[in-house]
C-alpha cells in the first residue's frame, strides 16, 4: 500500500494476528453465504417461472414448485443476513459506521426476503392470486435494500483494499445498475424479469459469485490493519 495514504483503523484490544484469523474464518463463511444467497435467489425465480400467476388452482406439480421456491427464498433471506453478521466483526475495525449500516441493511433485506417467501406460502390457500403481486412488491423491496447495502459495502472494500479494487468498483457499479433497474420497475418503465432488468441486474450477481470465489481462495487483505498497527493506531 502506498505510504502516502493515511489509513485510520482500530484493533482495540485484539492483537492483529487474532483479527487475521477471524478475518479468514469470516471470509470463508461469507463466501459460502454469498454463493448460497445468489444461487437460491436464481433457483427460486426459475421455479416461480414455472408457475402461472393466472392459475385458479395449482396442480400438484405447481404446488411442489411453490414449496421449493419458498425454501429457496427463505435460504436467501437467512444467507443475506448471515453475510453481514459474518463480516461485521472484521469490517467494524475499519469503519464502525459503514459496517453497522451494512449489517442493518442486510438484516432488513433478510427480513423482507422471508416476508416475500410468506407471500408464496399464501398462494397455497384458495382464492389468493393477489399474493403474486404481494410477493413481487416485497421482492422488489428486497432488491432495493440489497442495492443500497452495496453502496456501503463496496466503498468500504475499495477504501481499505480488502479485496482487489476491480472487484470493489465492479460491485459498486453493479449495485447502482441494480438500483436503477428497481427504480425503473417501480415507476413502470420496465418489467421485472424482462430483458432490460436482466441486463441491469446481471453484473452484481456475477460480481457476488466472483467475490465469493476470491474470499474462499484469498480471503480479506488486512494490509491496512497491519499498517495501522505499525503506526500505533
Amino acid at each position: 500500500m502506498s505510504s502516502g495514504v493515511t489509513i485510520a483503523v482500530s484493533t482495540g484490544t485484539i492483537p492483529p494476528y487474532a483479527i487475521e484469523r477471524l478475518a479468514r474464518r469470516a471470509a470463508v463463511i461469507a463466501a459460502v453465504l454469498f454463493i448460497t444467497a445468489t444461487a437460491s435467489t436464481m433457483a427460486g425465480q426459475i421455479l416461480l417461472d414455472g408457475v402461472s400467476n393466472a392459475a385458479v388452482a395449482f396442480t400438484p406439480a405447481q404446488v411442489n414448485l411453490l414449496s421449493l421456491a419458498v425454501v429457496f427464498e427463505i435460504m436467501n433471506g437467512l444467507a443475506s443476513a448471515g453475510i453481514a453478521l459474518a463480516l461485521y466483526p472484521v469490517l467494524r475495525h475499519f469503519s464502525e459506521l459503514a459496517a453497522t449500516g451494512y449489517l442493518g441493511m442486510r438484516l432488513v433485506e433478510g427480513a423482507l426476503g422471508v416476508a416475500a417467501a410468506a407471500g408464496l406460502m399464501v398462494l397455497l390457500v384458495p382464492d389468493s392470486g393477489w399474493a403474486f403481486a404481494y410477493h413481487d412488491a416485497v421482492f422488489l423491496l428486497v432488491l432495493i435494500v440489497f442495492s443500497c447495502g452495496t453502496l456501503l459495502f463496496y466503498p468500504l472494500l475499495f477504501k481499505y483494499r480488502l479485496v482487489p479494487r476491480v472487484l470493489s468498483v465492479w460491485g459498486g457499479i453493479g449495485g447502482l445498475m441494480l438500483l436503477a433497474s428497481c427504480v425503473l420497475i417501480l415507476f413502470g418503465r420496465i418489467e421485472i424479469g424482462g430483458s432490460v432488468d436482466l441486463v441491469l441486474s446481471l453484473p452484481i450477481w456475477i460480481n457476488e459469485m466472483a467475490l465469493a470465489v476470491w474470499l474462499l481462495v484469498r480471503g480479506l487483505d488486512l494490509g491496512a490493519l497491519r499498517e495501522g498497527a505499525n503506526h500505533g493506531l
